[in-house]
């Protein structure tokens, strides 16, 4: 938990409960004393970090108010408060219990913590009219509340790097922050609802953007031409149409400027269904590219798709995942067994592309065409790692062995420098 001394505090309801008896309300009354104790006992002066997380806050609010008020006083740097319940899992399945319990930020917080650098508020009401606090605050992440119109934070915080979001609905981004000055490298949304159809942004400075939820269409104003990382996750998307298709191709043209690249099974298989499924209307200057997919027939066309768009690729990953629900059920118009015989057109393979990753291998069929065809136009290639899953038997295990084996000793390769490695998951 926490010492009378340390600089780093924490105090977490999950953690507590344990080694307590009682009901629910019983064991959560004795965590709130607990922290009081602290607090009365604390020898301290300046606290670096400190955290509470505890669920269903409301009869609390005099003790948890003492804490923040006497937390702020020694000049906090990293502040976390956490009052989600674990076991929400869905916005809709929280959002009506989250807003009747939802737990409003101090005055102190707004008026004296001029030493946050780093904040994070999960189910906590916040004024967002009394943001930036007065001091250096870097980081800010919100989860489990309404937000609306978030992106005005930053024309109020000029030192904000990063942004995450989890879990939050009513989001209103219809208008970009258009400062001259945007410090903005990190964005993030997690499973979050918006209030509009479309949003803008504005990101001349970002390095990492990474989205998980349902397709949303974003409009980039600016952004920056050398972004670090982008990750893309549509796990709630089961539909795949024209029109998804081509808000995919946009955003990825947004992006384009991405070293790493992660796209996951969805948009794998979606966009076959673009206007042009053989590569993006523009190059992407992504070195590395991460294809989760379980890289089956209805896969090959996105898989062969994203290689073609990436001419700059040097390594590639294929994070082999289980078939999801938005693999087709249906024809996919073309012979599996023979998509990856014809030869080759993507510039990568032939001037850059070095390194081929397979995780979480297991010696599938549709996975050895797509190695069989890198290998062969692969020109400059140098390594092929197979790693192998974790938590498998060891049947599995020695199959997968075999399989990567085999692809060392009889598979064609045109580079004359191409080594096999096999690693364990």
């Amino acid at each position: 938990m926490a010492s009378s001394s340390t600089t780093n505090i924490s105090f977490k309801e999950s953690e507590f409960v344990n080694s307590v008896s009682g009901d629910e309300e019983t064991k959560r009354a004795a965590f709130v004393r607990h922290m009081v104790r602290w607090l009365c006992t604390f020898s301290g002066e300046d606290i670096e970090s400190f955290e509470i997380c505890l669920s269903k806050p409301m009869g609390f609010e005099t003790e948890i108010i003492a804490l923040i008020e006497f937390v702020v006083s020694r000049k906090v740097k990293n502040f976390v408060l956490d009052f989600s319940d674990p076991s929400w899992t869905a916005i809709h399945e929280a959002q009506e219990e989250a807003e009747a319990s939802v737990f409003q930020l101090p005055e102190c917080v707004y008026s004296e913590a001029t030493t946050l650098e780093s904040l994070k508020l999960f189910a906590c009401g916040f004024d967002q009219s009394k943001f930036p606090l007065q001091g250096s605050l870097k980081r800010l992440c919100f989860g489990w509340t309404q937000l609306g119109k978030i992106m005005a934070l930053l024309s109020k915080s000029p030192l904000l790097e990063s942004l995450s979001l989890h879990h939050c609905w009513n989001i209103d981004m219809e208008e970009a922050v258009t400062e001259t000055h945007n410090p903005l490298r990190e964005l993030v949304f997690q499973n979050c609802d918006f209030a509009t159809e479309y949003s803008t942004l504005d990101l001349p400075n970002i390095q990492i953007f990474k989205y998980t939820g349902s397709v949303h269409c974003f409009q980039f104003m600016r952004v920056n031409r050398i972004m670090e990382e982008v990750y893309l996750e549509f796990d709630k998307e089961t539909e795949q149409d024209e029109a998804t298709a081509t808000i995919l191709c946009g955003l990825l043209y947004d992006l384009l400027s991405a070293r790493k690249l992660t796209v996951c099974p969805f948009l794998i298989q979606a966009i076959k269904h673009s206007e042009d499924p053989v590569r993006l209307q523009a190059a992407m200057e992504t070195n590395h590219l991460v294809i989760r997919s379980s890289v089956k027939e209805d896969d090959f066309v996105g898989v062969r798709f994203m290689v073609n768009s990436c001419p700059d690729l040097h390594t590639l990953t294929f994070e082999l995942v289980p078939p999801g629900p938005a693999a087709s059920t249906t024809a996919v118009g073309f012979d599996p067994a023979t998509f990856w015989l014809y030869g080759s057109s993507h510039g990568c393979l032939r001037n850059t592309l070095k390194v081929v990753e397979v995780r979480n291998f297991n010696g599938d069929t549709y996975v050895f065409q797509v190695l069989m065809y890198l290998m062969r136009w692969g020109l400059v290639m140098e390594r092929l790692d197979f790693y192998l899953p974790s938590g498998v038997d060891e049947d599995h295990k020695a199959w997968a062995r075999y399989a990567a084996t085999k692809v060392r000793n009889e598979f064609a390769a045109s580079s004359n420098v191409l080594q096999v490695y096999l690693h364990n998951g």
